[in-house]
């Protein structure tokens, strides 16, 4: 009996040293997380101080309790089994969360070291590097394992009010996140709920970098898109459409949003939507009118889910978005950059792990946009929409992107301009005719698959890109709408730009088109000769910093003349589009002067401080 009381006493401090270790553990990791993120182009990157650092607060809280719940889990055979001997031994398993959570992190200090500097990662890892990685992780766990045993320090007073302290401020970080997605989600008009017995399917088809000046559909001499220019004929065609985003992400999302990037913030990889932006697209009116909605596209750049593009699509890129671990934590949070950064870092650690002990390969998104052979193939992207179609109970809402045309690497089926062009040359305009060629013949499969399918007549199909070649948007892109028994065919002379095509199609669908879609339909009739089209380049991730961050050149374009601001280097110009079908008089543009100034003042209104432009 004298032994007992000190026994006892001792598993107690053991057991307190263990919770202030995993606390410890759990705020490390999500410290060094924050800290990768923060310092780097991200989600976090545009915040102001105190919401990242509440960021890091909410994070290290969510980690820790999780951990706490697991540990608490893993050390309760130690509390119900009253044997002395067994209740240490039985004890120690709890050690495996904290020695887990800093094996982990090392795991993730080390990818993001490696890749950063010498640009190789986990990601890139084959076979036997695997194995090292995985043998590498284990024996670092093992360590782990018996140093937080010996951890004496934990056990201290000191280590006591820290643990409290951490606790106390992340807990304060997380009701005030949950009790501002509870005033938000009030606030929020989600619309209502119909019927789609009646809607037509849509597909909305496009594929990356095209420009209509190497269309024959638009009037090229090659015969490009033999298809395409057959398609015009029962289509309703815009001859001067325009991309809001040089970039794939940043324009995707305009199509999807119908609102310029400087909206949603949302200029390219890895900005992501926040807030009521996250709610606010197209998907989400038709998915609440009873549609599936399905995107295929390239994992990161266009993918809802890194987008956090939230109750929009019920399947991203083959899947499901329904994670209902991700769920309870919006439950929580609500659509909070907490959430989304929770998500991030939690995938992230699951897919290296993964990957390193050969249960799922680790997808490169950088590999997949840039190496046509790293890539799925149009082919199977087209093959996707077909098995969609044929066994869709109810009318789907397609969103793909195609990558044949995405330079500087171009992919294709035939080789018919390019005959004896080494691959190796990047944005050679002979291979570009043959990725063009290519996806013509899909849009071409799409339009017969839908015919012999007796669905030709109850699907909406719109082709359109996502920028020009090599990221202009200062030419003439592509959009044209094919509706159901060739309704609405003709031409479209004003200008127009990928956000009308939101409000174009709710319009056919006899939906209306919400106040927050900055875009109009151009169902029936020409838009303002003289409306402005915004749009916007990024700079490379070199270059994002503040007061602009993303934003490189800001253009408004006017009939057929652009303007433009470089707004890191404040310099202003402007010039003639290329093959305008339908110019105004040139005494009716607006001047130089007066555009500048509504660039500014556009600048101004969303928040950016344009002292140094004036």
């Amino acid at each position: 009996m004298l032994n007992a009381s000190p026994k006892k006493t001792n598993n107690l401090r053991k057991w307190h040293a263990l919770f202030n270790l995993t606390v410890f553990s759990a705020c490390f990791y999500a410290s060094m997380e924050w800290l990768f993120f923060a310092t780097k182009p991200s989600s976090l990157s545009i915040l102001s101080t105190f919401d990242s650092v509440k960021v890091l607060f909410v994070t290290a809280g969510t980690v820790a309790l999780i951990s706490i719940a697991l540990l608490v889990c893993l050390s309760l055979p130690a509390f119900l089994i009253r044997n002395s001997n067994w209740q240490p031994r039985l004890l120690a398993i709890g050690y495996v969360v904290p020695a887990f959570l800093l094996s982990i992190t090392a795991l993730i200090m080390l990818d993001n070291f490696t890749y950063t500097v010498f640009k190789f990662g986990i990601v890139l890892t084959e076979g036997f590097l695997r194995v090292v990685y995985a043998l590498g992780f284990l024996l670092f766990f093992w360590w782990m394992l018996r140093s937080t045993r010996r951890a004496a320090w934990a056990r201290g007073k000191f280590a006591s009010y820290l643990t409290l302290g951490l606790l106390a401020v992340s807990t304060i970080g997380i009701l005030t996140t949950r009790l501002s997605s509870i005033r938000y989600s009030n606030n929020l008009d989600t619309g209502s709920a119909s019927s789609s017995a009646s809607h037509p399917n849509i597909i909305i088809l496009g594929s990356d970098g095209l420009s209509a000046r190497y269309l024959s559909a638009y009037g090229a001499e090659a015969e490009t898109t033999p298809f395409l220019h057959k398609l015009t004929q029962t289509s309703l065609v815009a001859e001067n459409a325009f991309p809001n985003a040089s970039s794939t992400t940043g324009s995707t999302t305009s199509v999807l949003t119908g609102k310029e990037s400087i909206i949603t913030k949302v200029y390219r990889y890895p900005d992501v939507l926040s807030g009521g932006d996250s709610f606010e697209h197209l998907p989400g009116i038709l998915r609440q009118r009873g549609y599936k909605t399905v995107e295929i596209g390239t994992p990161s750049y266009v993918d809802a889910r890194k987008l956090n593009l939230l109750e929009g699509f019920d399947i991203v890129n083959s899947q499901s978005l329904r994670a209902p671990a991700f769920e309870a934590l919006q439950t929580l949070l609500g659509n909070s950059p907490s959430t989304y950064f929770i998500q991030t870092i939690s995938e992230r650690a699951s897919e290296r792990l993964l990957h390193i002990f050969f249960i799922r390969e680790m997808r490169n998104p950088l590999a997949e946009v840039e190496d046509p052979a790293a890539r799925i193939s149009d082919e199977q992207r087209v093959d996707q929409i077909f098995d969609l179609l044929d066994q869709a109970d109810r009318p789907v809402f397609i969103f793909v992107h195609l990558m044949d045309t995405h330079g500087p690497n171009f992919s294709f089926q035939k080789q018919l301009f390019s005959s004896g062009v080494s691959a190796d040359e990047d944005w050679d305009p002979r291979r570009y005719q043959d990725a063009l060629l290519s996806f013509d013949g899909h849009i071409k499969k799409v339009y017969e698959h839908l015919a012999e399918t007796d669905q030709l007549d109850n699907t909406i199909l719109v082709i359109y890109t996502d920028h020009g070649l090599r990221y202009a948007i200062h030419e003439r892109t592509p959009l044209i709408i094919h509706f159901p028994g060739n309704a609405r065919a003709g031409t479209r002379q004003n200008n127009v730009q990928n956000i009308d095509i939101p409000p174009t199609l709710l319009d056919y669908l006899g939906i209306p088109a919400p106040a927050w879609m900055s875009g109009r339909s151009f169902l029936n009739g020409e838009p303002p000769a003289d409306r402005e089209i915004l749009s916007t380049t990024t700079g490379s991730p070199k270059e994002i910093a503040p007061p602009f961050h993303q934003i490189n050149i800001m253009q408004v374009i006017v009939c057929q003349k652009w303007y433009r601001l470089n707004v890191r280097k404040n310099t202003f110009g402007s010039g003639t589009i290329k093959g305008h079908t339908s110019p105004c008089d040139e005494n009716l543009l607006p001047p130089d002067e007066f555009v500048h100034q509504q660039i500014l003042e556009y600048l101004e209104k969303y928040g950016y401080d344009i002292s140094s432009l004036q």
